[in-house]
């Protein structure tokens, strides 16, 4: 294992708050990333229940920093600490947009990095699809889904 450090950035055409709202809500989180329970709070839960096929234990983490609607950090048993900050930018539908920064820091075996990379970017794509009213169908994650992550994570290890 080595400390890694994942670095990922999305430009979202709407305004961070509402970015940040899917951030924080439980019931928004779930239609993105995974089953949620959030106590928006510092010192608060953020624990995840992963959905999608791929077998992964669940995730307890901590909120350890919340700045609405620009910092949440967030430190877990299992996938490092996430960092989300939310930057606005002038352009959008509605004249402003968002910067999402994701920085994920964690303990990993590079041969794991491809496949972390991978989820993490179909995580991101999920979330720009839920803020603009297309939740995760979990159902059939494998069937819309998988060949997409697939992709990523060929591209990123073709990288290494």
């Amino acid at each position: 294992m080595s400390a890694t450090r994942l670095v990922f950035e999305r430009e979202i055409g709407l305004s961070p708050v509402i970015v940040w709202d899917a951030l924080v809500d439980q019931e928004l989180v779930s239609g993105w990333l995974a089953e949620a329970r959030i106590d928006a709070i510092v010192g608060g839960r953020f624990d995840l229940v992963w959905l999608y096929s791929m077998d992964q234990p669940p995730t307890s983490g901590t909120i350890t920093e919340l700045r609405q609607p620009s910092l949440l950090v967030i430190n877990t048993d299992n996938r490092g600490r996430i960092e989300f900050r939310l930057d606005e930018l002038a352009g959008g539908s509605r004249g402003v947009s968002t910067r999402l920064r994701l920085a994920v820091a964690l303990d990993l075996d590079p041969a794991f990095v491809a496949r972390v990379k991978a989820n993490w970017m179909i995580s991101l794509d999920q979330l720009e699809q839920l803020v603009r009213g297309h939740p995760v169908d979990w159902a059939t994650w494998d069937r819309d889904h998988i060949d997409q992550w697939a992709g990523y994570r060929d591209r990123f290890s073709a990288r290494s």
